[in-house]
């Protein structure tokens, strides 16, 4: 268990934890079987196609989501550790974010969300190796990039998934599940990410 969680933290804490753990997972479980009650009531084989179609965003989604949270967990460190202007990398990034967020979800809606989201699979590939150059000027570029690969995270996955949705024929009210489970599961995977990294730095 201390590979897991820090040392320093009390026993009551670290039980605190895995308890709130084990209450979110199972009241996801509790609202995902609600939910499926309004696909259940259509067409077998329409049903059965949504739960598919659902199964397999949710899959791609929480997977990409995981990646994301794992990026962030050791970036401070990582910065530091280049004796970089760490506060500098980061205002970059929100930056580029606040700059590019207003007008990439257009761009997405007239070049296609399927293409949005295999250029946020590249850039993040991208970002990740800018990362591991000790040069300011390239991990500025990183941060850059970031800023754009964080507005189209937010906005290409879920609006390809809605328009995808709609094109397939599915009622509307059944978008409010799949949401309500990326959401939940996006918390889950925030959680596993932290943990995850723990892990990991306590191989090195």
């Amino acid at each position: 268990m201390d590979r897991v969680f820090p040392a320093a933290w009390p026993e009551d804490l670290r039980n605190l934890f895995v308890a709130l753990l084990c209450a979110l997972g199972l009241l996801s479980a509790i609202r995902a079987v609600r939910g499926g009650g309004g696909a259940a009531s259509a067409s077998g084989a329409q049903a059965a196609s949504f739960k598919a179609f659902q199964r397999e965003y949710l899959v791609v989604y929480l997977v990409i989501m995981l990646a994301d949270w794992l990026q962030g967990t050791n970036m401070y460190t990582l910065y530091s550790g280049y004796g970089v202007s760490v506060s500098t990398l980061f205002l970059t990034g929100f930056s580029s974010s606040l700059v590019f967020g207003t007008f990439v979800g257009l761009l997405v809606d007239e070049y296609g969300r399927r293409r949005a989201c295999v250029l946020f699979c590249v850039l993040e590939i991208i970002i990740n190796l800018l990362e591991h150059v000790p040069s300011m000027g390239l991990l500025l570029l990183g941060r850059v990039l970031g800023g754009i690969s964080t507005s189209l995270l937010f906005s290409a996955f879920e609006s390809w998934m809605v328009a995808e949705h709609r094109k397939r024929g599915y009622p509307e009210a059944w978008l409010a599940g799949t949401f309500s489970l990326a959401a939940a599961g996006n918390g889950f995977v925030a959680v596993f990410a932290g943990l995850l990294a723990q892990v990991a730095a306590g191989y090195r």
